[in-house]
C-alpha cells in the first residue's frame, strides 16, 4: 500500500478548490487534500498540521501565490510547492522559480490537468521522502562513526595506495600523533613500522581492491606502541567508479595477552 500524500491546496475559488480536491483524491495516488482560501489560512494550517506538499493559486487577494511561496520558504525551505494558476505568464513563472517553487502548472480545461498535477505532486513528494531517508541514514552513520569505540578510517585507492579521506575520533586517539593531519596520508605508512606489518597491509589492500570484505588479525603501531587488532577491511561501491574502503580496527591486545597466559 502506498503512503498517503497530504496536500494543502490554497485557492481563493472555493468551487475550483473542491473540484481539484475531488479529482486528486480519485487518482489512486492516495492524496488527502485540505483546502484553504487565503494565504494566511494556508500558513496557519502549515503551522498546526503536517503536509507533504502545497498547491497554490497565483492570483489571490491580500497575498498572491508568490508572496505565499516566499513565506512558506522561510519556514519550510524544502517542502514541495506547486504553483497551479490560471493567470500565469513567463514573468510569473520566472518569479516563482526565483522564489524556490518546485513546479509550475497552468490551469486548463478538462481532467488531464489534474492527472498532470497528481503526477507532479507524487514525483515531488517521492523525491523529498527519498532525500529525507538519505539524510536520516547519513545522520545515523555519522553518529555511529563518531561514537563507536572502534577506530575507523575511510580511504580511497590511488596508484595502489590507500589514502585517508576521513577518520573518526577513536582512530585519531589511537593512531594520529598530536598536531598531525592524517587526511591524504597513506594509511599503511601511518599504522605500520616493520616490513612484516607493511607486507600484510599490502595484502589487505590487494584483496580489498578486488572487492573482498575481509577480516584480519594484525599488529599495528599506535601512538603508544604496537598493539593487536582485528581489522575489518570493507570495500565501498562508489557511484563515480572510484575505489574506496573502510578500515575498522578493534583492539584485541588484552584478549591476545590473556590467550598467551592461558
Amino acid at each position: 500500500m502506498r503512503d498517503e500524500i497530504r496536500v494543502l491546496h490554497v485557492d481563493d475559488d472555493p468551487d475550483f478548490a473542491e473540484l481539484a480536491a475531488t479529482f486528486l483524491e480519485r487518482t489512486g495516488e492516495h492524496f488527502d487534500v485540505t483546502t484553504a482560501h487565503r494565504a494566511s489560512e494556508g500558513l496557519s494550517l502549515l503551522a498546526s498540521e503536517a503536509f507533504d506538499c502545497v498547491v497554490s493559486d497565483y492570483d489571490m487577494p491580500r497575498r498572491n501565490g508568490i508572496e505565499f511561496l516566499e513565506r512558506v520558504r522561510e519556514e519550510y525551505p524544502d517542502l514541495p510547492f506547486v504553483l497551479f494558476t490560471g493567470k500565469g505568464s513567463e514573468a510569473v513563472a520566472s518569479e516563482a522559480i526565483s522564489a524556490g517553487v518546485t513546479d509550475y502548472l497552468q490551469k486548463e480545461r478538462g481532467t488531464k490537468q489534474y492527472e498532470l498535477l497528481a503526477n507532479r505532486l507524487a514525483n515531488a513528494v517521492a523525491q523529498r521522502r527519498a532525500e529525507l531517508r538519505a539524510a536520516e541514514t547519513t545522520r545515523r552513520y555519522e553518529v555511529l562513526f563518531t561514537h563507536t569505540p572502534n577506530a575507523i578510517a575511510s580511504v580511497t585507492f590511488e596508484d595502489d595506495e590507500p589514502l585517508i579521506q576521513s577518520v573518526n575520533p577513536a582512530f585519531e586517539d589511537l593512531f594520529v600523533p598530536s598536531e598531525t593531519d592524517p587526511i591524504g596520508r597513506n594509511l599503511d605508512d601511518l599504522v605500520t613500522r616493520t616490513e612484516a606489518q607493511a607486507e600484510r597491509a599490502r595484502a589487505v589492500t590487494e584483496r580489498t581492491r578486488a572487492g573482498e570484505a575481509t577480516v584480519w588479525e594484525v599488529t599495528r603501531e599506535t601512538v603508544d606502541g604496537a598493539r593487536e587488532f582485528r581489522l575489518h577491511a570493507i570495500p565501498i561501491d562508489s557511484p563515480t567508479g572510484g575505489e574506496s574502503a573502510y578500515a575498522v580496527y578493534t583492539d584485541v591486545t588484552d584478549l591476545a595477552e590473556e590467550g598467551d597466559e592461558a
